[in-house]
């Protein structure tokens, strides 16, 4: 390449070419030191997709969906290098997602679970009504142990919220989960919220009729269990003394 060749060359594609090249690297340069102490900004849980959409973004594959949406799920709050308080969580919003999952795989217990024991941690027990709300109903499903979220829900109310008539209530719907099999604690957990309420009469019944319908089956432990409670914790010493359930308790 001759001399006025290689000037054309540099003149008309090389120099203009250097310069963009400058430009772009001294910009990027800029733009990295003017951002690199900036974090990413949090804009709390978004509304939660429906269920046919988020699966339809998986090509109809509901299962892929569900692992994948309940993943981004528990990482809410930890994704842009930060790590976000449960209190400032929108658990409204929140609430959609757990039916959006429900939609998607009623079977599994994971979203459950983080329901329960994860978004239920919340510094701001005034937030747990949505996550009651979403255990009361899937605790009813008629798989196995299901119930337990109920049971769940039941002490979310009556040791988070301090809502003892919510809890009275739960423990009621949960009682009608019993089946044979399953321990004791769900029928007596009506009973012992309304001692605690000191609705002592209703408590006594309670657990007389519990122990009446299901003597049958109890596990002689829990059986005890119930006449120690009736004895040393509904019924006064005067009481006890005078009721034939508790000679020799």
């Amino acid at each position: 390449m001759s001399m006025s060749s290689k000037t054309y060359f540099w003149n008309v594609i090389g120099f203009p070419v250097f310069t963009i090249f400058l430009i772009a690297l001294f910009s990027n340069l800029a733009l990295m030191r003017y951002t690199r102490l900036q974090l990413p900004a949090w804009t709390n849980i978004p509304p939660a997709p429906s269920a046919m959409a988020i699966s339809m973004a998986f090509l109809g594959d509901k299962e892929l969906a569900f692992r994948s949406s309940a993943l981004t799920l528990q990482n809410f709050g930890n994704m842009t290098g930060q790590t976000e308080a449960l209190k400032d969580y929108n658990y409204t919003h929140l609430e959609q997602w757990f039916w959006m999952e429900d939609a998607l795989n009623k079977k599994s217990d994971y979203i459950p679970f983080l329901a329960a024991y994860y978004f239920g941690a919340t510094q701001n027990p005034e937030q747990l009504y949505p996550v009651i709300d979403y255990l009361r109903v899937v605790g009813k499903y008629p798989e196995k142990e299901k119930w337990r979220w109920l049971g769940q829900a039941v002490f979310l109310a009556r040791h988070r919220l301090e809502n003892q008539k919510l809890a009275l209530e739960l423990a009621g719907e949960l009682a009608g989960t019993y089946r044979e099999g399953m321990p004791a604690w769900p029928l007596q957990m009506q009973a012992i919220i309304a001692s605690d309420m000191g609705e002592k009469e209703m408590a006594y019944d309670m657990m007389l009729e519990t122990l009446k319908s299901g003597m049958s089956t109890m596990h002689p432990s829990e059986i005890n269990f119930m006449l120690d409670y009736i004895c040393n914790k509904i019924l006064s010493p005067v009481q006890k003394g005078r009721d034939a359930l508790c000679q020799g308790q």
